[in-house]
């Protein structure tokens, strides 16, 4: 597992409230027995946002909805 998949699953279990930097830190120390930087976790956090993997949701962080197969490719070659 890799840390993206260790801070998706922490987001993925704090379910619809979301998680905080903190809560995500204790979950994978808690669960993985490791403890990870802040810049790690920002790092990490930031790159499952840009693949649409997490949403923020003001100071905490959610798992993003995700778009049907129909959605995806009437966004992708529009509507016509």
């Amino acid at each position: 597992m890799t840390v993206d998949d260790w801070v998706y699953e922490a987001v993925e279990s704090s379910g619809e409230a979301g998680a905080s930097v903190r809560d995500i830190q204790r979950y994978i120390d808690d669960h993985h027995y490791e403890e990870l930087a802040m810049d790690t976790l920002e790092s990490s956090l930031a790159k499952l946002v840009t693949v649409g993997r997490i949403a923020p949701h003001g100071t905490r962080w959610v798992i993003a909805e995700r778009t049907s197969k129909e959605d995806a490719l009437r966004k992708l070659f529009g509507d016509g």
